[in-house]
């Protein structure tokens, strides 16, 4: 019988962290690599590694996974402890048997978010650089899955530092156009809920042209709101990058401008003149190798000859 997972897999917030685990593995959703990944939940020197993912898994579990690998027997890592397979795993690495993408490809979305406590992943998750793409599909599957509705999300989106709230914060990077549609789009539902203003303009154009601080400040916001981060003393709540502020720390940037060659840069913004930029500123004036110790068991199969079907190399390459 499959052991019952420590996260219940229907629960929303499961199924938002496995989405944007399954989105991290992609090309578009990238926010971590396989090397972060082992760093965050298995970080290791030579001497020694902490194991922050297989000491949560059950037996029944994980001993798939290292077997697998060809670095243990079926028998033996279903028998084995946590200091075992730490050990085992340990090794296995420094002797060039693992590498990160093996062991991405090994501890699996569905692992991870099944059986790691989903706090300690969200803290992976967002420590890496959160813009663009990941962010508005992070916005989007969690409205999807209900854990926000549209009058909490006007209420926790601010950007430029706190000055800009809610509507004012989209309005700042919208055209005139954009708002004279926007606006026309209101009058024409006669709708002013928190609903119906997100209906007249669009989701996706909120998603698209709003800037990645004020998304960032809402995601983080969510973050708190379902539980993944907690004010419990050591975990840390993950500040915005730098360069997703606009600023720089020394070379004197004007707020609001992109960072130079950041590659992470804020929409256009609507320029003096046109409505958007009137809204949001009102007022404003127009100017090394080590032998392995796993490859003998007591009373197991002799593991070399459980071998990887193919080793990847990093870069998705067999060899």
């Amino acid at each position: 019988m499959e052991p019952k997972p420590r996260n219940d897999r229907q629960h929303p917030v499961t199924r938002f962290c496995l989405a944007m685990e399954e989105a991290r593995r992609t090309d578009a959703g990238r926010v971590r690599n396989a090397k972060d990944l082992v760093d965050h939940f298995f970080p290791h020197d030579a001497a020694k590694a902490v194991d922050k993912v297989f000491l949560h898994l059950p037996r029944e579990v994980r001993a798939p996974v290292v077997a697998g690998w060809g670095i243990r027997g079926a028998k033996a890592a279903l028998r084995d402890d946590d200091e075992r397979i730490r050990n085992v795993v340990h090794d296995a690495i420094l002797a060039g048997d693992i590498d990160a993408s093996i062991f991405e490809q090994g501890v699996t979305p569905g692992i991870l978010t099944d059986w790691v406590p989903l706090g300690d992943w969200w803290a992976f998750w967002r420590s890496g650089k959160v813009s663009g793409a990941p962010t508005q599909k992070a916005l989007a599957t969690a409205r999807d899955l209900g854990l926000f509705d549209e009058r909490w999300f006007l209420e926790h989106l601010e950007g430029r530092g706190g000055r800009l709230k809610g509507t004012d914060a989209i309005a700042d990077t919208l055209s005139k156009e954009q708002i004279v549609s926007w606006l026309r789009g209101m009058h024409a539902s006669g709708d002013g809920s928190p609903a119906g203003v997100v209906a007249a303009l669009g989701w996706e154009v909120i998603l698209t042209k709003t800037a990645q601080e004020a998304l960032l400040f809402a995601l983080d916001a969510l973050a708190k709101k379902v539980g993944l981060v907690t004010e419990a003393p050591g975990i840390a709540v993950p500040d915005f990058p730098m360069e997703d502020k606009g600023v720089t720390e020394d070379k004197g940037v004007t707020e609001g401008a992109p960072a130079p060659d950041s590659g992470t840069a804020w929409p256009e913004l609507a320029v003096p003149g046109d409505m958007g930029y009137a809204l949001a500123h009102p007022g404003a004036k127009t100017t090394a190798a080590v032998k392995p110790s796993y490859g003998m068991d007591d009373d197991e199969e002799v593991t070399s000859e459980h071998q990887l079907a193919a080793k990847v190399a990093p870069g998705g390459g067999a060899k």
